[in-house]
């Protein structure tokens, strides 16, 4: 009996499995779909119509993907859907703002893939469109609500978002669909838009879009510098060195005071050792801001890697002219003083006890004093940071003979 029970019940699953297999392989019907989606938007039932059409307008299906009239049903249904939940806003009743945008959206991707299919020759050759008109028509309608909706999700942050409704709206521009509409006029804020689009790509991190639409975006002088920022800093993500440079140097001409521009653009050169053209671009630099106290330890930090540490040092006397609490600027100065001295002395390390030697013994423990001098200043403006004066400090303690001071940094952890 239990045995006879057991068998019943799996008789009945693999039934079940057996209609809902044919449920599922049941072939597109294209006349029941139509017929059954007109009885819904008939009887205003949007949401009905719009799971008949899902369901039948499946990727796989390509029949239904194909058929124009399908699409125009569909465009249908989302207009319902669209008018009903505009009515919910104007009437306060829990509208879903988000919701309404996303119909607009793909009425108006139905719209040009309806008319697109709508357009093909039929067996004899002809093109002869049914729904352009109604296209056109509904398309112009919600022009506006586009534009509103990129500036909706802009407002909210929601950037992926904004930037999808911009490149709609200005991919679609001199559309024909667009242009054939009877109170079609040439948009006047195209550039406001495009500069939207290219705020929203690059801060949702779109830089392949940023690039799309800043050429447009820069016709208008008004973000310029802040523009060729984004450019430069989204070529540099695309991994365009020059094009990064172009557009660092074009903001550089726009804003010469704007750090961003010619600070870059001396990294680009320290990094590729060419310092001349780093010294170049300080010194252009300078003649807009010669107390620019970053440009001289800058111009410091050059000249020391080409060897030219006259120069170097009077750039960083400079800079501490400026800055008197320039602990950098201190610390490298205290470098360059320390590295004349070990020169000094090797040159004279062979012959102690004679006159030059004590000469140079002199001169060294001098230039020495001017280390000392340039380092106490470092740690005293940077007591914090020992990078900048220990070492060499304890260099100049030990060469100098003052072991207390040296015994005092000696305790120092570092």
């Amino acid at each position: 009996m239990m045995n006879h029970m057991k068998l019943n019940i799996l008789f009945c699953l693999v039934l079940g499995l057996i209609s809902l297999t044919i449920e599922a392989q049941e072939p597109f019907n294209k006349k029941k779909t139509i017929k059954e989606v007109k009885a819904q938007l008939k009887a205003e039932r949007y949401s009905q119509a719009e799971d008949l059409l899902g369901k039948a307008m499946k990727a796989e299906n390509k029949e239904a993907m194909e058929d124009a009239e399908l699409h125009y049903l569909r465009l249908q249904t989302l207009q319902g859907l669209a008018t009903a939940e505009n009515r919910n806003m104007f009437l306060n009743t829990r509208p879903d703002t988000a919701k309404y945008f996303t119909y607009i959206y793909r009425i108006y991707e139905f719209g040009f893939s309806c008319d697109s299919l709508d357009r093909l020759p039929d067996a004899k050759g002809r093109v002869r469109p049914n729904y352009t008109t109604h296209v056109v028509s509904l398309l112009s309608a919600y022009r506006n609500n586009i534009k509103s909706a990129g500036k909706y999700y802009y407002k909210k942050n929601k950037f992926d978002e904004a930037y999808r409704f911009f490149d709609l709206y200005l991919t679609t521009l001199h559309h024909p669909l667009i242009t054939a509409a009877k109170d079609y006029k040439p948009d006047e804020d195209t550039l406001t838009l495009a500069n939207l689009a290219v705020f929203s790509a690059y801060n949702a991190s779109k830089f392949k879009q940023v690039m799309k639409y800043l050429p447009t975006a820069m016709k208008d002088r008004t973000d310029y510098a802040l523009l060729c920022q984004i450019g430069s800093k989204s070529c540099m993500e695309l991994v365009d060195t020059i094009g990064a440079v172009g557009y660092l140097q074009e903001g550089w001409k726009t804003d010469a005071k704007q750090e961003f521009f010619y600070i870059n653009l001396i990294d680009y050169h320290v990094e590729r050792h060419e310092y001349v053209e780093a010294i170049n671009i300080i010194e252009q630099q300078l003649e807009v801001e010669p107390q620019k106290r970053l440009l001289w330890f800058l111009k410091g930090k050059c000249e020391q890697c080409i060897d030219s540490v006259d120069l170097a040092v009077e750039s960083y006397q400079k800079a501490v002219e400026l800055q008197p609490d320039d602990a950098l600027s201190y610390s490298s100065l205290g470098g360059i003083f320390i590295d004349k001295a070990r020169k000094v002395y090797d040159i004279n390390n062979n012959k102690p006890g004679t006159q030059a030697y004590t000469k140079a013994k002199n001169a060294q423990n001098k230039i020495y004093q001017q280390a000392q001098e340039c380092l106490e200043n470092a740690r005293k403006y940077a007591p914090h940071d020992p990078s900048l004066w220990h070492e060499g400090l304890m260099e100049v303690y030990y060469k100098l003979n003052l072991g207390k001071e040296l015994q005092e940094l000696e305790k120092i952890s570092l």
